[in-house]
């Protein structure tokens, strides 16, 4: 998900990159609860007719589950944020707050959406600027980088 804001401090153009997730936090916990929850009652009735092995087996599920959800989740509230002012570009990409950041020249920078030679991969979206290069949005659809790529070539030429 692209968002752009305008008048964002001393920036002139604030891109907002967001993965799409289905669920929030909470959501995610509610979920995995009643996924606990359902799985204990399935297993109740065998390790009360004494299959009590079932029982170390249903909580290492549980477990693997529960920690690829964490990932998941943790993954889907990555956020990327692009300031385009009048003379640098700013990336910064983090979770709850900055975690890496890059600055680069406006005036030497280069947007570069990359095919891959492979058609089933999807395209790099670089921003280059004195042989740095940066990418941003891998986890945007093709669409959005397309559209992003356009946009943000528009607004380092000043057309916007």
């Amino acid at each position: 998900m692209v968002a752009l804001e305008y008048g964002v401090e001393e920036c002139q153009h604030c891109y907002v990159l967001r993965p799409n997730r289905s669920l929030s936090w909470r959501q995610n916990l509610l979920f995995f609860s009643g996924l606990c929850g359902v799985t204990l009652l399935g297993v109740a009735p065998l390790v009360a007719m004494g299959f009590w092995p079932v029982l170390p087996f249903a909580g290492l599920e549980l477990l693997v589950v529960g920690i690829g959800l964490y990932r998941v989740t943790c993954r889907c509230h990555e956020c990327e944020v692009i300031c385009v002012a009048a003379d640098s570009i700013r990336i910064e990409r983090g979770r709850r707050g900055p975690q890496q950041c890059w600055t680069l020249t406006r005036a030497w920078a280069q947007v570069v959406l990359k095919a891959c030679p492979r058609q089933w991969y999807p395209s790099r979206l670089l921003i280059r600027a004195h042989g740095r290069t940066v990418e941003v949005g891998r986890f945007l659809v093709e669409e959005e980088r397309k559209k992003l790529a356009q946009d943000l070539t528009r607004c380092l030429r000043g057309d916007s």
